[in-house]
C-alpha cells in the first residue's frame, strides 16, 4: 500500500470517530460512505492526489504591489509569462469578442474604484498561488463584491482565507474544449489528473461534465481546478453560452478560511476551519446575500453555498437575441457572469495532518497559514451540480 493510501485509511479510521452518520467503505477502506440528501448511499474517497511540488511562481509578479496600478501590472505581465486558453487559436474561435470588452470593463471599473489597500490585499493573497491561479483570481477579485469582502473581513478577524478551487468555463464537448484546457494546463501549467479512479472526470446527467486538475505548491497550498464544458448535442446547456459570452473567465472562485491553531507554543497542533454558517454571518453584515447551502449530509467534510451571483447588465442585445431563439431563457440566465463560492472543510487532526504534509517532503507547521490539512481533498458530483443549478436561478 503506498504512504498515500495508507495515510487515506487511517483519516478514514479517525474520521468515523465520534459520527453515527459514515461508515468505512466495505470495498476500499481508503473511502468512506454516507447517505446524501436524496437518500442515496456516496462513497468518497480521502487518498492525497499524488503530485510533485511546484513553486508558487505569482511571487515574482505580485510581491511587494502596493497600488492599483501595480497589481494591473502584475496582473499583466503574469498573464504573458505562460500560455493562457486565448493564445490557443483553437480555444479562441468560439468565444464572442465581447469576451475581451467585458474583461476589460472589469480592469476599467477597478482603476477608478479600487482602493489602494484592497489592491495590496489582493496581491498578497494571490502571490501565494502560482501564476494561472494568480492571474484568474485577480479577474474574479475585480468582478466581485463578495469575494473582496471576504478578504477584507478575514483580515479584520484574524482568519486565513484559502483558495479552494476554481471553475472555468470552458466551450463544448463537440469541439473538445475542456479537453484541450485541460492539456494546456497539464503540459504549460504543470497540473495533474487525480490517481484515485472517479476523481478525473465527472460527468452529469443535465449535459455537461468536467475534469478535475490539482497542483500542491511547496508553500503547502494545494490548487484545484474544476474545468468544464457542455456536453455535445445540448445545446440549451448553459456553460457553452458562459463560454462564448465571458471566455476563460473563472465561473466561480471558491474561498475557505481556518483559524490558527489552539496549542501550546511548541506543541503540534492543527488550524480550525471557520465554519460555513460564520462564512455566511459574516457576509451578511455586509449585505451580501447566500443561496442554499448544500454538503450537509458530509459530516462537515465538505460543505458549500454560493452567494448570489453577479449580474452583466450590459451583454450586446444580439448575443441576448440570439440565446432567446434557443429557448429555456437563456437570455436572463446569461446574465449571471459570476459566483463567490463559501466552502468549509473539515481539517485533519494535527498527528495526520504533519503525515499529510510528509507526503510532500514538507515539514508541517501549524502556525503557517497556507498548511491547511483538509480531511476531503476532491469535489463531491451532487454538490458540483448544485453550483449550476444554484448559477440559473434568477
Amino acid at each position: 500500500m503506498s504512504p498515500h493510501a495508507q495515510l487515506a485509511t487511517e483519516v478514514a479510521s479517525a474520521v468515523l470517530a465520534g459520527t453515527s452518520r459514515l461508515r468505512i467503505d466495505p470495498g476500499d477502506p481508503r473511502r468512506v460512505q454516507m447517505h446524501n440528501a436524496l437518500g442515496e448511499q456516496v462513497s468518497v474517497a480521502l487518498e492525497p492526489v499524488r503530485a510533485e511540488i511546484k513553486p508558487p511562481t505569482a511571487r515574482h509578479y505580485f510581491a511587494g504591489v502596493e497600488t492599483p496600478a501595480e497589481l494591473f501590472g502584475a496582473y499583466r505581465e503574469a498573464s504573458r509569462a505562460l500560455p493562457f486558453e486565448m493564445d490557443l487559436p483553437e480555444a479562441r474561435r468560439r468565444v464572442h469578442p465581447y469576451a475581451t470588452e467585458f474583461l476589460r470593463g472589469l480592469f476599467d471599473e477597478a482603476r477608478t474604484g479600487l482602493e489602494d489597500r484592497d489592491a495590496a490585499r489582493i496581491a498578497r493573497w494571490v502571490q501565494d498561488f502560482d501564476i494561472y491561479v494568480a492571474v484568474k483570481a485577480v479577474e474574479s477579485l475585480l468582478n466581485s463584491k463578495a469575494d473582496l469582502a471576504l478578504l477584507q473581513i478575514a483580515e479584520a478577524r484574524g482568519w486565513c482565507v484559502h483558495f479552494d478551487h476554481l471553475a472555468i468555463r470552458c466551450g463544448s464537448e463537440e469541439t473538445g474544449d475542456a479537453e484541450r484546457v485541460a492539456g494546456l494546463l497539464t503540459g504549460e501549467h504543470g497540473y495533474v489528473g487525480s490517481q484515485v479512479p472517479g476523481e478525473k472526470l465527472y460527468r452529469f446527467a443535465d449535459g455537461w461534465s468536467a475534469y478535475l486538475l490539482y497542483k500542491m505548491l511547496d508553500n503547502g497550498q494545494v490548487l484545484r481546478l474544476f474545468i468544464d464544458q457542455s456536453d455535445a448535442g445540448h445545446p440549451t446547456q448553459i456553460i457553452q453560452h458562459w463560454n462564448h459570452v465571458y471566455g476563460y473567465t473563472a465561473h466561480h472562485l471558491a474561498i475557505r478560511a481556518t483559524r490558527p491553531p489552539l496549542s501550546n507554543v511548541g506543541q503540534l497542533g492543527a488550524r480550525v476551519a471557520v465554519t460555513l454558517e460564520e462564512l455566511c454571518d459574516a457576509l451578511a453584515e455586509h449585505g451580501i446575500g447566500v443561496m442554499e447551502a448544500t454538503g450537509h449530509y458530509t459530516e462537515g467534510l465538505l460543505l458549500q453555498v454560493f452567494t448570489r451571483p453577479e449580474r452583466t447588465p450590459c451583454i450586446p442585445p444580439a448575443i441576448t437575441e440570439g440565446l432567446g431563439r434557443l429557448g429555456a431563457g437563456l437570455e436572463t440566465k446569461i446574465r449571471n457572469g459570476k459566483l463567490l463560492e463559501l466552502v468549509a472543510r473539515r481539517e485533519m487532526p494535527p498527528e495526520l495532518a504533519e503525515r499529510f504534509f510528509q507526503l510532500y517532503g514538507l515539514p508541517y507547521t501549524p502556525e503557517n497559514p497556507l498548511h491547511s490539512a483538509p480531511i476531503y481533498p476532491y469535489f463531491l458530483p451532487e454538490q458540483a451540480a448544485h453550483v449550476i443549478r444554484t448559477s440559473l436561478c434568477t
